[in-house]
């Protein structure tokens, strides 16, 4: 029994010690013996990154080929990252590449990788590995995952998200179908998921990954997500609506305000909200307009008004493109309803949002002479999105006048918690005079709060 204890002891030991070693430094000690590799691998292969390459085998497809080649391995991968942002050439002036280019497997390894396919069971297995013959990023990124069980977190970069078909697919099959109709990973520990808005996605007219990426709110463990989602037609859950226990923190892209509603609605346990308003012409042609609706925008938030705690809001409209070949220009913003109803989030402590959306674009236009702010609030945060815009008509004398105007006319619960409100000044690059700084000192005083601006 001491001996047994002994040699326990020792070994945690030297697990405490690996940890503190660093990766190169892991790789050299994994090369010393067959015992020294046994203890090193589990935490080489524990955090994977990887990529696509324009032009050479990407490390994507390597790291493929080595955990089909030694299957053991994949169960030590917890946290996976698929980085890139574009494909240059170095004589390009621009981007010329839109989606990742085809890189074909070797022979070896697209035989494994078939074999390991249809074992899954799946009915789309056939055209599964016809993507994969073709080398496309989406068929092995939908392979790694399929052997990976063990995820615990997982980030895919805009080069990795432009078209995901295949793992659209997989999400689907392993996480809302039955199990007894293929032999894929639930992912039971998979917490944090981040899928990024896909590259050139102003280019990209006619993809739709909303049925794609809606799976991801099954996963029964999931506590943090990142997700850019494609206007639909017609916003519906694939299978049952989820029940999401665990996902406290949200970060949308692209989503517009009627779909954020359906989205929202089942999140009951939902803490933080980052929303990424867009707009552009032509794309989400007809879902995705002009009209920013700040009646159904606080009609979404309040599907999780009794958990949500941290809100941000930020807003983009490219105020002109160029897409195939063709200009277009965007129509002219308008603000249609009000955030009065923003007073019903009860549990909102921090919310930071385009000044904007709660003034307009200009001083006689101002949407909101009395704060619609809960009494939990704390810090109101108003930015300068959009400030760019041409209907843009604020200056920092204007923001100062109507902010003065605003806390003078606001009816301050005895019960507010409101302590720091933040302006979108000073505009541009410039700096406040010694002179604003006080006025704007003076101005919270006499509100019983401070007022911040950007440092």
């Amino acid at each position: 029994m001491a001996t047994t204890s002994s040699a326990l002891g020792q070994h945690d030991l030297l697990l405490c010690i690996l940890d503190l070693l660093s990766f190169p430094d892991l790789v050299s000690l994994s090369m010393v013996n067959k015992f020294s590799r046994y203890v090193t691998e589990p935490r080489l292969y524990a955090t994977v990154e990887a990529a696509w390459a324009l032009e050479s085998t990407p490390s994507a497809s390597l790291l493929l080929r080595t955990l089909l080649d030694r299957p053991e391995l994949s169960g030590c991968v917890r946290h996976l990252r698929l980085v890139g942002h574009g494909f240059h050439h170095d004589d390009d002036d621009d981007d010329a590449v839109n989606e990742p280019p085809a890189r074909r497997l070797d022979s070896d390894c697209l035989t494994k990788a078939s074999a390991f396919i249809l074992s899954t069971g799946v009915p789309f297995a056939n055209f599964w590995i016809h993507e994969l013959e073709s080398g496309t990023a989406d068929a092995v990124v939908a392979t790694l995952l399929a052997t990976m069980s063990n995820l615990q977190s997982l980030h895919l970069d805009p080069n990795f998200t432009v078209r995901c078909r295949i793992l659209g697919k997989l999400f689907h099959s392993s996480l809302i179908e039955a199990s007894e109709h293929h032999q894929l990973p639930a992912f039971p520990n998979l917490r944090r998921v981040t899928f990024s808005p896909r590259y050139n996605q102003h280019l990209q007219l006619f993809a739709n990954n909303t049925s794609d990426v809606l799976p991801l709110f099954h996963l029964r463990n999931l506590q943090q997500l990142s997700v850019s989602i494609d206007n639909p037609f017609h916003f519906a859950w694939p299978g049952t609506r989820p029940k999401p226990s665990h996902l406290e923190s949200l970060e949308v892209f692209r989503l517009r305000e009627a779909p954020l509603l359906s989205l929202l609605t089942p999140l009951q346990k939902l803490r933080k909200l980052h929303w990424h308003w867009f707009y552009q012409p032509h794309l989400d042609e007809g879902l995705s307009t002009n009209i920013i609706q700040l009646d159904v925008m606080t009609q979404a938030f309040k599907q999780v008004s009794h958990t949500l705690t941290d809100l941000t809001i930020e807003a983009e409209a490219p105020r002109s493109c160029t897409m195939a070949g063709h200009y277009y220009q965007s129509l002219p913003l308008e603000l249609w309803g009000s955030l009065g109803d923003m007073v019903h989030l009860r549990a909102l402590r921090r919310l930071s949002l385009p000044w904007v959306f709660l003034m307009g674009f200009s001083e006689s236009s101002t949407k909101c002479p009395q704060l619609p702010l809960s009494t939990s609030l704390e810090v109101l945060t108003l930015t300068g999105d959009l400030a760019d815009n041409e209907q843009w008509e604020w200056c920092h004398d204007s923001i100062l006048s109507a902010i003065k105007s605003t806390l003078d006319f606001w009816h301050r619960p005895l019960s507010s918690s409101l302590r720091r409100i933040v302006l979108p000044i000073p505009l541009g690059c410039g700096q406040l005079t010694d002179g604003r700084e006080k006025e704007l000192q003076d101005i919270g005083a006499s509100a019983g709060l401070e007022l911040g601006w950007k440092r």
